[in-house]
């Protein structure tokens, strides 16, 4: 299975705005990034070295860009997971469900 167009470019853009994130607020000296395909979910997960995010922060955090990543995911029925702690790094977890083509296609 293959993402669409749609799913693709969010996918896109949250891993944009976690490599955003990771340089302006993590301190961190390596980024792993994976994708992979779990039982029809496309599943790319952001990893950092860096500082490390509080849960209050990303709980309760004003941040257009967490605020960002998770109405995106949402638009395409995904989700958006992010943990961390601090001194531990953060990692940012995006699900999208992938869209069995119609039969008619």
């Amino acid at each position: 299975l293959k993402p669409d167009r749609e799913q693709a470019t969010t996918a896109f853009r949250i891993l944009q705005e976690a490599l955003t994130n990771t340089r302006r607020h993590s301190w961190a000296s390596r980024v792993d990034i994976f994708l992979e395909q779990r039982d029809g979910t496309f599943v790319l997960t952001i990893s950092d070295n860096g500082v490390g995010i509080g849960s209050k922060a990303v709980k309760c955090s004003p941040s257009l860009g967490l605020i960002g990543m998770r109405e995106r995911a949402a638009l395409v029925g995904g989700r958006v997971e992010i943990t961390g702690a601090p001194g531990r790094g953060t990692t940012v977890t995006v699900h999208v469900p992938v869209t069995r083509p119609s039969p008619e296609s």
